[in-house]
């Protein structure tokens, strides 16, 4: 097994076909090893870039692989690599004029954030902001479950999210906030249009009030069921999805 990599590099693990091409496609990215299933080779070659790779597949024969990787959905392919998945947000001026970033404040789940990077992706948002502390960290269950969509999102990672806003409105970003209150206005009647951030907290805590300070707008998502909850990876989905329609539609 290959094991040319800095020790001090976080080694990440990913698994099946939507995962692990990205990865293999960007060449910003140290392959360690790919494990392949033998009776998915023919179908792997296909769309693999075998000559690249040659010297970091093993193959595994059938039985072996599946249990190595049982707990996984892989469709015959692993990927380890290492690499940098965080970018620093200050090297972008993030000059186009319907930029979007989004804020995820407090949200610690890692399938919550996994899907959100995903949906992110899908919605052509510019960039997630996450603070340092009380977040998710960058693992391989959020980056498995964004089913590569972290290859085409930036991630952000920043110590005050406050002083990041500050610094994002200066440079002529408007400030949603998503959070249920009085002055809230109907998620779809506001204005998504133009450079955009847009702030989403836990499904318990919500957004800190020091963060909804610098809101220049609340919206708010009314509930109809009994429950009168909504899992926060589907409102972000409502959320950048009505934006995307704004600007595209």
């Amino acid at each position: 097994m290959s094991k040319k990599f800095n020790i001090k590099e976080k080694v990440y693990q990913i698994y099946g076909i939507n995962n692990c091409l990205p990865v293999l496609n960007k060449s910003n990215y140290n392959i360690i090893d790919i494990f392949i299933s033998d009776d998915k080779n023919t179908e792997l070659k296909k769309i693999i870039n075998y000559e690249k790779y040659r010297e970091k597949i093993h193959y595994l024969n059938r039985n072996n692989f599946n249990e190595k990787f049982a707990r996984y959905r892989t469709q015959g392919i692993v990927v380890t690599f290492t690499g940098t998945l965080v970018k620093n947000i200050q090297e972008n001026n993030f000059t186009n004029q319907n930029s979007c970033l989004l804020i995820l404040d407090q949200i610690e789940d890692p399938q919550n954030a996994g899907q959100i990077i995903r949906t992110s992706e899908c919605a052509g948002i510019d960039g997630i902001i996450f603070p340092l502390h009380n977040s998710f960290k960058i693992s391989d269950t959020v980056l498995n479950v964004s089913q590569g969509a972290f290859v085409g999102v930036p991630l952000y990672e920043v110590t005050n999210i406050s002083r990041t806003i500050q610094e994002l409105k200066k440079n002529d970003f408007w400030v949603v906030g998503i959070e249920n209150g009085l002055d809230s206005k109907l998620w779809n009647d506001i204005d998504y249009s133009g450079k955009i951030v847009i702030i989403v907290g836990s499904e318990g805590k919500g957004i800190r009030k020091k963060v909804l300070e610098h809101c220049d707008f609340l919206g708010s998502i009314p509930m109809q069921g009994a429950i009168n909850s909504l899992n926060v990876s589907a409102a972000v989905s409502a959320i950048l999805f009505e934006r995307l329609r704004q600007i595209k539609y």
